[in-house]
């Protein structure tokens, strides 16, 4: 009896958190992650370097939309800084509450951006340990920090002079190390879905709305749904109910009765504000118009495909096809004809046709 060949899961839209492993760069751990899933749409949040390790969350199909959205969000480190000399250690931990507020930082060379000054805040700064030049330390930023030059600012403001010698990303947002799995523990569970047992590869894969489950929500009616996907404005009438306080400019998740994330926006009143006007400007939709679901051919199997008959050209009537003449009228055909001819006849005279 043949074996019954083993089916390619669906389209897969959500987060998959890979403990990134030490000397990869993120692009390349997107690629495999490409290969293993059998997917085109697949990108990282947060570039990590080659020698750093740690929380890596991979966007897959639609929730590459949401990427800049997650973005955003806090980041947290643990990071070994190794200092060229003796300090006491009251004065390291005087330094280390003296950065723990907004901090102005100029990329490193070595930085896929623009050099250029930035404000990023530290929100949580604590040594862990520290053993003879070697300081063990846990931060929690703003997205867009760069560990390696707070840890050269911090040297300079202890008088000595330090550098990053690990660094290991524990949290991305909501994602943190509880959160991670191996790319070979991917691959085992996207083997095992293709054989019929899909539920390892459903616990690795988070949903697109659980990027927003401490977000505000807004709950739309079935109704409105169509026009929202055509690029429709949300209006309060669209409104099934409000989920969280909002205030105006908020960032809020619309998602449809049935839990189905709809789309992005900022509200643009206040919660208890909701009138007549427009309450939610999108800038993410990421469900589909079901016009254009209807409007799309369907591809027919092989076996129901009927074979075009080649079309016969010039060579198949026995003569050769001029590919000079082919595109050009009668009359063009001669004029540039008379053209050539003119001119390899100055050429071969020696003199030069004006």
């Amino acid at each position: 009896m043949k074996p019954q060949e083993s089916e390619k899961p669906s389209e897969i839209d959500g987060f998959v958190v890979i403990d990134k492993p030490k000397g990869p760069t993120s692009h390349q751990v997107d690629y495999w992650v490409r290969q293993i899933l059998g997917m085109e749409k697949v990108g990282h949040i947060g570039t990590l370097d080659p020698g750093v390790t740690g929380v890596l969350v991979m966007a897959l199909g639609k929730a590459t939309k949401l990427i800049d959205i997650a973005h955003e969000q806090q980041k947290e480190y643990v990071a070994v800084m190794r200092l060229y000399a003796d300090v006491p250690q009251e004065k390291i931990e005087e330094v280390f509450r003296e950065y723990e507020t907004e901090i102005y930082q100029i990329p490193p060379m070595r930085s896929a951006v623009l050099r250029a000054l930035r404000k990023r805040r530290i929100y949580s700064l604590k040594i862990m340990e520290a053993r003879d030049r070697l300081i063990l330390f846990r931060v929690t930023c703003d997205s867009g920090t760069y560990i390696r030059t707070l840890c050269t600012d911090m040297g300079l403001s202890l008088g000595c002079g330090a550098q990053m010698a690990e660094l290991r990303r524990t949290r991305t947002g909501i994602f943190n190390e509880d959160n991670m799995v191996t790319l070979q523990d991917l691959g085992d569970a996207y083997k095992m879905s293709t054989e019929g047992s899909p539920e390892r590869l459903q616990k690795m894969v988070y949903s697109m709305d659980y990027l927003f489950r401490d977000h505000p929500k807004v709950i739309v009616k079935k109704s409105s749904l169509s026009t929202i996907s055509r690029g429709s404005d949300l209006f309060p009438g669209g409104i099934k109910a409000v989920i969280g306080q909002p205030s105006r400019g908020a960032r809020v998740a619309v998602i449809s009765e049935t839990n189905e994330l709809v789309g992005t926006g900022k509200m643009l009143v206040n919660y208890n504000e909701i009138l007549d006007l427009k309450v939610v400007d999108f800038d993410r939709i990421l469900i589909e118009n079901p016009d254009q679901k209807r409007t799309q051919k369907k591809e027919k199997p092989e076996s129901e495909r009927r074979e075009r008959k080649p079309v016969k050209t010039g060579r198949d009537f026995g003569r050769k096809p001029d590919q000079r003449y082919r595109q050009k009228g009668r009359g063009e055909q001669d004029r540039f004809r008379k053209k050539q001819e003119g001119r390899g006849k100055d050429f071969r005279k020696g003199q030069r046709r004006r």
